[in-house]
């Protein structure tokens, strides 16, 4: 074989790897896309706020879903005009999250399937993947130990919660702010652009395209209805053929 034939079979072969692999990180959200948290996070805002006399309804929870504890706490007390503990009511939110969490969550079977195949895929199409969740650690690592994925088949897992405390910003530093994914692929060491991630809320869309990354919306029954317009597409994990995303252009 010449040397020009050996030169031409490696750029031809280069090109072709290259096009399958049109993403060099994934990043998936945890809550609302791959476990059916939200139930359980509004069973537990109504019950602390019933105790400061708030009566809070699904339909007042829903345009909250995606947002930062602080942030929902805030527009709560705007709505309700009750003057209560934000910090106070949050904490005790979370004992109680916890305390159903650990009872067992609804699964989003399609979403932890997908995963699973990505994971397994990994290192063929030499990608790397990842959680981003505004939750904290203890609620990430909680969630996957309920889907059955280990922690260590991720290349990175940051909490909103926990890994942005660093950040100054008046208004808040968790989603729908870009921060938590500009991290995400610093750490990961990729750029922005070459990301691909998994949200299913307008808070999660808005943060991720914010950070310059390519986003697929995949709603659940509490977000179905907000603004995916930012998103490169709005579908299902059932309808996601594997393949198909590693090959499109980024």
């Amino acid at each position: 074989m010449t040397q020009f034939l050996k030169g031409l079979i490696c750029i031809i072969f280069t090109f072709a790897f290259s096009k399958a692999i049109a993403y060099q990180a994934i990043i998936f959200d945890c809550d609302g896309v791959l476990v059916d948290t939200e139930g359980l996070k509004f069973t537990a805002w109504k019950q602390v706020l019933s105790k400061v006399g708030i009566n809070f309804e699904e339909s007042e929870y829903i345009p909250l879903v995606g947002y930062s504890s602080a942030y929902i706490a805030q527009k709560i007390q705007e709505k309700k005009n009750i003057e209560f503990d934000q910090q106070e009511v949050i904490n005790e939110k979370e004992i109680i999250y916890h305390q159903l969490q650990s009872r067992g969550v609804p699964l989003f079977e399609d979403g932890i399937d997908f995963l699973k195949q990505v994971i397994s895929q990994k290192n063929i199409y030499h990608f790397k993947v990842a959680i981003a969740s505004s939750a904290s650690q203890q609620e990430i690592l909680e969630n996957l130990k309920q889907i059955g994925v280990n922690a260590r088949d991720f290349d990175l897992i940051i909490s909103g919660h926990d890994d942005l405390r660093h950040i100054i910003d008046s208004e808040g530093v968790n989603k729908p702010k870009p921060y938590i994914y500009q991290i995400c692929a610093t750490l990961l060491q990729v750029l922005p652009q070459d990301c691909l991630v998994f949200e299913d809320s307008n808070a999660g869309v808005i943060a991720a395209t914010d950070a310059n990354m390519n986003v697929i919306a995949v709603p659940n029954r509490f977000t179905q209805n907000q603004d995916f317009s930012q998103a490169i597409q709005v579908t299902t994990f059932k309808q996601i053929n594997f393949k198909t995303i590693i090959q499109l252009d980024a």
